[in-house]
């Protein structure tokens, strides 16, 4: 006559059920990503003309500041005038300038549009 395993069975059921659960541990959140999108990249404009440029960034989750972090400048010498709002207006000259937009909470993070002024 041999012996039933059921007892070992049910001694195996109540041990893995009386057991510490054990938890999958959470995934490590992503880390944030700042990202910085300047429109339009590239414009011609006449000399005197103006152009608004927009800047679309993204927040940490739960930060909302109460202005856009965003610095703008032009990058050459007499190439031009930017408001704080981002609205450039050209130079008098001919030539080819640059638009820099740079996130001020995360100064490393710029994009830049090119001006051709005809």
């Amino acid at each position: 006559m041999s012996r039933s395993p059921l007892p070992f069975t049910v001694l195996l059921l109540g041990l893995a059920c009386a057991a510490p659960k054990a938890s999958v541990p959470a995934a490590a959140p992503e880390p944030f990503k700042p990202f910085l999108v300047l429109r339009p990249t590239a414009v011609a404009l006449i000399p005197g003309a103006s152009q608004a440029f927009q800047a679309e960034i993204n927040y940490p989750e739960g930060v909302r500041p109460l202005r856009q972090p965003v610095a703008w400048t032009v990058i050459e010498p007499d190439g031009g005038a930017i408001t704080p709002t981002g609205v450039y207006t050209a130079p008098a000259r001919y030539g080819t300038f640059h638009v820099e937009a740079r996130r001020e909470d995360f100064p490393e993070v710029r994009v830049a549009a090119t001006v051709v002024v005809r």
